[in-house]
């Protein structure tokens, strides 16, 4: 995974970056009351586990579950979204797939983005969760997946207009969020060295920042 927070070296950019790529951090979200499968296949499903309303996005929770026990050579054992396809598709019309957006453009602030925020798991279990943001538009929200892989065909799962609403008027800010603070690398201490030795010698010829006198 890509990050965008490094686009820019201006501490606004920064902040609307990192909005974009995780939920806020002075918020306590709202369970939006919706579960269940969204797609399986013979051998292995896809699940919406949960979803978690904020007042700028949506957190999606996700699960696979297997039947069998994979192979040592199975694909989910080197990363935990190989092969899954993610998608979203809001009231308004616009779509919007995990993963694939132009990591070196971001996004308007009111054109959606999904990114994986992290997952993992092992045998027949896995989990995978994302962040869609801004907040969707008022209506139904279409999840959908896919995983060849696993045999999951193209799948969907609607999630309800009333129960994001209900979610989003209860979804609370706990304080303005204050500034990121600035924190300066801690100097070590020095490193006892054998005088007269190497070491003394390749230290002493290595830049200091310190201050000439």
């Amino acid at each position: 995974m890509h990050s965008a927070i490094a686009l820019s070296d201006d501490a606004d950019d920064f902040s609307q970056a990192r909005f974009r790529f995780a939920p806020p951090d002075n918020e306590a979200p709202a369970a939006v009351g919706v579960s269940g499968v969204i797609g399986r296949g013979t051998d292995a499903a896809i699940l919406l586990v949960g979803l978690a309303r904020y007042t700028g996005g949506l957190h999606i929770d996700l699960a696979i579950r297997r039947r069998l026990d994979p192979g040592p050579d199975d694909h989910l054992h080197v990363t935990f979204n190989a092969g899954l396809l993610v998608g979203v598709e809001l009231a308004d019309g616009r779509t919007v797939v995990a993963g694939y957006d132009d990591w070196n453009n971001l996004p308007a602030a009111d054109e959606p983005l999904l990114t994986h925020r992290g997952g993992g798991g092992g045998g027949r279990e896995w989990s995978s969760t994302l962040w869609l943001t801004p907040a969707p538009p008022p209506g139904d929200l279409v999840v959908v997946v896919a995983c060849p892989s696993l045999g999951v065909d193209e799948s969907r799962l609607t999630v309800d207009a009333e129960a994001l609403r209900a979610a989003a008027d209860k979804a609370e800010v706990l304080w303005p969020r204050e500034p990121d603070q600035v924190h300066h690398a801690v100097r070590q201490n020095p490193v006892d060295v054998p005088p007269g030795g190497w070491f003394e010698r390749a230290f002493a010829a290595l830049p200091t920042d310190e201050p000439a006198g």
